[in-house]
């Protein structure tokens, strides 16, 4: 019996309070935060529906980044695990009002500052100590990318290699929207838009290299042949999970990250850039202060407006290079979802789907006593078992494949 509290109900939120549902033995009392009251209620209602009664959210509406908000929250409900699927420019203050009350915390994202780009884990996990003196708990990215993409890595590095030399993650969305729909990112838009006009960075022999931006006409791409998704073209760019994993992968001469674009998404991309549509500054609009981004976000199509007509496939895995035995080795170890498959079962698409199942996947990990300790971690951490929530991951809605490969894909042995 467990009383949890989860922040946020948007396509991740929704899609991981459908799934919790179906483990009412895990999850016994689930509470629900969050800023909408009609999108909490629609999340609820669903819930309701579809456990066919047996599973009723207990709903709370306010905003868990403002001041002592979330702390009186976690008083009034006394959780025993905090899940946030909510805003990553809301992380350090949900962690600090987890470290006040003393209870355990999982997110899926690193925090962010809204008033700066990039992404960093530095500042969460600069809380390692403080958790550990409350002998509390805290698993940061534990999504699919980052989250899985680290536990394939963990997996790879305590299972099938005695020296990994090099890790290429490739997150390919093979699905297809309603053609009505021109532009639409597949999470929240704000954030993911913020992400994508970053440089390009990767993990090169001991260091970090740089390079021009996604959005740049020569950014570095190539075709892919995805399992089951089909044939598509992932870019080059930076991504979090970059950040920590070489700190746990000894030996480790480089990681890259690569996603699949199509050329009218990053045509769609460049415009809204170079017209001043990403800026996070605020710009005076008839004696108003308005952030573009933010406004952007507000008129583009929601998940609500494609999921029901979004068909095809994701595949999202790790090519790792390396030793076993004293004989070289390379392995793909990948994931595949239905997108019409997802609708389905819990009413988001697959890109919530491949986020929130590991994160479901996690918390019941931490609950049953499989996954523990003390501090903050990352899901690649040594002390928590990969093959564990390999094989529990499975149990809860997304299976592993993994293949030997003679070789890398030839594009990949380029420098860059």
């Amino acid at each position: 019996m467990s009383k949890i509290l989860v922040i946020g109900c948007g396509n991740v939120g929704s899609v991981g309070l459908h799934k919790m549902a179906q483990f009412k033995s895990v999850f016994s009392e689930i509470h629900v935060v969050g800023r909408t009251p009609s999108k909490c209620e629609a999340v609820r209602q669903s819930v309701l529906k579809k456990s066919k009664g047996k599973v009723d959210l207990q709903i709370h509406i306010t905003d868990v980044g403002t001041g002592s908000n979330f702390l009186n929250l976690l008083k009034e409900i006394q959780p025993t695990l905090v899940v946030n699927w909510g805003s990553p420019y809301d992380n350090l203050v949900v962690m600090d009002a987890c470290l006040e009350f003393g209870v355990n915390y999982i997110d899926t994202a690193c925090y962010e500052n809204p008033d700066k780009y990039g992404f960093s884990y530095k500042l969460q996990l600069e809380k390692n100590e403080a958790f550990k003196k409350k002998n509390l708990l805290a698993i940061l990215g534990s999504g699919f990318d980052p989250g899985v993409s680290n536990i394939y890595s963990a997996y790879a590095r305590d299972y099938m290699f005695d020296k990994i030399e090099t890790i290429d993650i490739l997150d390919c969305n093979g699905g297809s929207k309603d053609e009505k729909i021109k532009f639409a990112p597949n999470f929240d838009p704000e954030i993911n838009l913020r992400e994508l006009i970053l440089p390009i960075k990767f993990w090169e022999k001991g260091k970090w290299q740089e390079r021009m931006k996604l959005i740049d006409e020569d950014a570095p791409f190539f075709e892919f042949n995805f399992p089951e998704a089909g044939k598509f073209t992932p870019y080059l760019m930076y991504h979090e999970e970059l950040e920590t994993i070489p700190t746990h992968i000894p030996g480790l001469k480089r990681i890259r990250f690569w996603m699949t674009f199509s050329t009218t998404y990053l045509t769609y991309l460049r415009v809204l850039y170079n017209v001043g549509l990403t800026r996070i500054d605020p710009v005076d609009y008839n004696g108003e202060k308005i952030v573009p981004v933010k406004f952007l976000k507000a008129i583009l199509p929601k998940g609500e407006d494609f999921n029901s007509g979004y068909v095809g496939k994701t595949n999202i895995g790790n090519i790792i290079t390396g030793t076993k035995d004293g004989k070289k080795k390379v392995v793909y170890i990948y994931n595949v979802c239905d997108h019409k498959e997802a609708y389905k079962e819990t009413g988001g698409n697959a890109i919530g789907y491949t986020t929130a199942i590991p994160t479901v996947t996690c918390a019941k990990l931490v609950l049953e006593g499989k996954w523990g300790g003390i501090g903050t971690k990352n899901t690649e951490d040594k002390t928590l078992d990969s093959k564990i929530f390999i094989e529990e991951m499975a149990k809860v809605g997304l299976t592993t494949n993994i293949k030997k490969l003679k070789d890398i894909p030839a594009a990949l042995k380029k420098g860059y």
